[in-house]
């Protein structure tokens, strides 16, 4: 029997763990640990309202601004509010920029060096080119991310009833919209690598058996906060009141499921049956997220200054789905006397987990199958992780281990 290990990966939500054991070139177990029960809500119950968006920006340094918005929303159902059109469309737009910049953190500085392997191209030219793209695309979002809500990594932005400030819109206006094109122009040559994917050498080891059952809760228009859920079985769509099945199988959420639901804006040929695919979709939703945002901006000028509603209420309970980077992010409160007293939330990578155990066995059962090298097999494992986005720094440094 062998044994390879990947040695713990430094995540910003935790250390994660591979363990593969092959014996005669036959997968006997794969074992993937992600650390995605960490009780966060027992910081939050016994808090008072207003403090609670503030503390969820804490959970994930990637997407703090998915925690903060869709803890408001859920609070704002169980006090009976509803935040001003003006707070709705700057909660969208720093939703949109935060799919902006996790996306160039994902494909740029991670996925798509795997390009080199896969493709067979110079990785220092191509390493290269993808950390100067996807940096300007993440100083662009960082910009405008600090400029509206205080901050890049820890907003202070979205409470319950609204924003807790009047954001200055008008200093990105005028040069929002010329950044905005000059990235988008930038975006077409990786897009092209991305598409490449699909025909490299070990592209047939990604394909799915059968196209797993999609959630999302994104809207007609790319809407991140549409808030419905929706889940996808054989060829239709039907919303979803009851989440309880949501982690117990092969459900997916993400980039693949806003795809299928949107029927992709900008036209492309794609499969839905290669996984490789999610990197091209990334640059297709960093691309719709600017467009999507220009609008946001040229509509905020046409709003009422107003941002702000007091509750209605002082108890209830409220649910809440936020189009998060990863996938959809659901929030479940219970309060009383504006105190928190229960509070649930599942993660996008929640969701995914068994999914992703799922794939990533089939990778390793394929790779062998197909008579690759050990060591291939292992690169394909960990081009598969990297793929889904589990979190920035999951997969990028990893060590592999004879013992």
């Amino acid at each position: 029997m062998s044994l390879k290990r990947v040695h713990p990966l430094t995540r910003v939500e935790g250390n994660a763990e591979v363990t593969v054991k092959i014996h005669r070139r036959k997968l006997q177990e794969l074992e993937l640990n992600l650390p995605t029960l960490r009780k966060f809500e027992n910081l939050l119950c016994g808090k008072i309202v207003d403090v609670v968006p503030l503390l969820v920006a804490k959970i994930c340094g990637v997407c703090p601004f998915s925690h903060q918005v869709a803890a408001s929303i859920a609070l704002e159902k169980a006090l009976n509010v509803d935040a001003p059109p003006l707070a709705s469309n700057v909660r969208r737009l720093i939703l949109a920029m935060e799919h902006v910049r996790s996306h160039a953190y994902n494909v740029f500085l991670m996925g798509l060096q795997d390009s080199a392997r896969l493709l067979g191209l110079n990785e220092k030219e191509l390493v290269y080119r993808l950390f100067r793209s996807g940096l300007n695309i993440i100083r662009f979002a960082n910009k405008v991310l600090s400029s509206i809500a205080g901050g890049s990594i820890s907003p202070g932005i979205s409470t319950v009833g609204g924003l807790l400030k009047m954001p200055d819109a008008g200093l990105l206006t005028n040069h929002f919209r010329k950044e905005a094109q000059r990235t988008l122009e930038g975006m077409y040559w990786a897009l092209n690598l991305s598409k490449n994917l699909t025909a490299s050498k070990y592209s047939e080891v990604f394909n799915l058996e059968e196209v797993p059952t999609l959630v999302t809760s994104v809207g007609e228009d790319y809407d991140p906060i549409a808030n419905t859920l929706k889940i996808h079985e054989g060829d239709y769509w039907k919303e979803l009141a009851d989440i309880k099945g949501l982690l117990t199988g092969g459900v997916f959420t993400g980039p693949l499921a806003r795809a299928v639901f949107t029927n992709l804006r900008l036209k492309v040929e794609w499969q839905t049956s290669n996984l490789l695919n999610l990197y091209m979709l990334r640059i297709l939703e960093i691309m719709n997220a600017l467009s999507y945002s220009v609008n946001l901006l040229r509509d905020l000028k046409d709003l009422k200054a107003h941002y702000r509603e007091n509750p209605q209420g002082e108890s209830g309970s409220g649910r809440c789905f936020v189009e998060a980077p990863r996938g959809t992010l659901i929030y479940e409160c219970e309060v009383e006397k504006d105190v928190v007293k229960n509070i649930k939330i599942i993660t996008p990578t929640e969701i995914n987990l068994p999914f992703i155990k799922m794939f990533s066995r089939k990778i390793v059962e394929k790779s062998l199958a197909k008579g690759l090298a050990l060591q291939e097999a292992i690169e394909n494992l960990k081009t598969a992780i990297r793929m889904f986005d589990p979190c920035v720094s999951c997969a990028t440094h990893v060590t592999v281990i004879d013992s």
